[in-house]
């Protein structure tokens, strides 16, 4: 570790420490407030919940229309400073299905904030649950949230953190080192971003379908900033360190299940990436210790920020939560609670789910089985289930499956389905079923022992 700080400037080094640790203070150190444990994130997000109540709704609804009215401009006109742009062009130019969801988060919300239309899609039960209650905390989220995720992606702390796990990537998960940086991503990213990452990397040769197919189905994490979201969502911020705890120990349970059964022990250790190359190895260089080599990488991830690049990075993941989010949360959220409250459809499809949460003694089973359900469609989906029941037992088993389940079509299954990745639709969804089931009986104990 010597010969690796004397490669670097005091000034170099600091530069990957301190951000680096501003971002993990800031996500997972505990602050005791009002007889409980909050963060710094948590107490701003509070903060600015309660200074900006009265303008959230309307300035919520704003940015969903506007949104989809971008994406309605992009994807029929085509713009060129949309179409030239990378960043705009995947943001706006978006498929049908996304398309559509922009279109009917715009005109619900219309709906809901000025009680149009009829009373079923703008009543409280309903369409007024997302649209004032979760689509305004969600802006104040994502707005301090932007502020912070960079802290932890872009000055080295994923690299650094990456490297140290690679050693234990093999025996425990059967995957190549380099996939430790995947699980980083997603852990202080992004699960899109980790899946987007995995399937590069697939296409360059270095994953095989095997490897790549285990990541973007195992690892995928919502990050740590999401489950804060899921927390507040369901009304238990208070207990976000407890879903974080329990969340996290769940997936790494079903981390070493998943790939030793059916469907992913099943695919070949074959390379049919795009590039079709074979592995280079991710070994550390000769010469370099573990702790060298992690070094090396952090301080070389940092040095390349400035503060331009991470002012650029901040404001292209708030334009990017907001558009790829909060749409989805109104539209789906106000179709699913509809259906929800007023059929017995998702009822009937989650009696299997009820049956098990109720041999667990999870109260509202019921309830809870519907969000095991709807977070295969997305994840915020359980959260918007969550935020409807009146126990915590219940809410904290809702978050946990809206982390725990990892495919969800709307975002993470749309990926994986446009990826060379070798899963249909499918075995992603008896993935998912698999991981839901097992969820029920793993997160149950955390349940029972943190709300009971």
């Amino acid at each position: 570790m010597n010969s690796a700080k004397r490669s670097y400037t005091s000034a170099q080094i600091m530069k990957f420490v301190i951000p680096s640790l501003l971002g993990a203070i800031a996500f997972v150190m505990p602050i005791p407030q009002n007889n409980t444990l909050n963060t710094i994130l948590g107490m701003l997000i509070d903060f600015g919940k309660a200074l900006l109540k009265d303008y959230l709704p309307a300035t919520a609804m704003t940015f969903v229309v506007a949104s989809a009215v971008v994406s309605l401009v992009a994807v029929a006109a085509k713009p060129k400073f949309i179409m030239e742009s990378e960043f705009m062009r995947d943001l706006f130019a978006v498929p049908p299905f996304w398309l559509l969801s922009r279109v009917l988060g715009g005109v619900f919300y219309v709906m809901i904030f000025y009680h149009l239309g009829p009373e079923v899609v703008w009543n409280m039960d309903n369409g007024g649950t997302p649209g004032i209650v979760l689509a305004p905390a969600l802006l104040i989220i994502f707005l301090i949230l932007a502020g912070f995720v960079p802290l932890l992606t872009d000055y080295g702390l994923m690299e650094y953190i990456g490297t140290f796990a690679r050693p234990i990537m093999g025996p425990l998960f059967k995957l190549p080192g380099r996939a430790a940086v995947d699980c980083i991503a997603s852990w202080v990213g992004s699960s899109s971003v980790a899946v987007v990452i995995t399937t590069k990397v697939h296409d360059q040769g270095y994953y095989t379908d095997r490897e790549a197919s285990i990541i973007s189905t195992t690892f995928s994490v919502i990050s740590i900033a999401y489950i804060y979201v899921m927390a507040d969502f369901v009304k238990l911020p208070h207990m976000y360190f407890q879903i974080l705890l329990s969340v996290y120990a769940v997936t790494f349970i079903l981390a070493l299940i998943m790939p030793r059964i059916w469907p992913l022990s099943s695919i070949p250790d074959t390379y049919s990436g795009r590039a079709g190359k074979q592995r280079v190895g991710d070994d550390v260089p000769p010469g370099k210790t573990l702790g060298e080599w992690a070094l090396k990488l952090a301080v070389d991830r940092a040095s390349s920020q400035t503060l331009s690049t991470t002012l650029q990075g901040i404001v292209k993941t708030l334009i990017s939560l907001i558009v790829s989010t909060m749409p989805l949360v109104i539209s789906w959220g106000t179709i699913a609670l509809i259906i929800a409250n007023s059929t017995p459809i998702f009822k009937i499809i989650a009696t299997p789910f009820t049956w098990l949460l109720g041999l667990m003694s999870i109260p509202e089973a019921s309830e809870v089985g519907t969000a095991f359900i709807l977070s295969y469609a997305d994840q915020f989906l359980a959260a918007v289930v969550g935020s409807a029941v009146t126990t915590d037992a219940a809410r904290f088993m809702c978050a946990g499956i809206s982390a725990t389940g990892l495919i969800y079509m709307t975002e993470v299954g749309v990926l994986i389905l446009n990826s060379s990745i070798p899963l249909n639709f499918v075995k992603l969804t008896v993935i998912y079923i698999i991981r839901a089931v097992l969820t029920v009986f793993l997160l149950s104990p955390f349940a029972w022992y943190f709300t009971m």
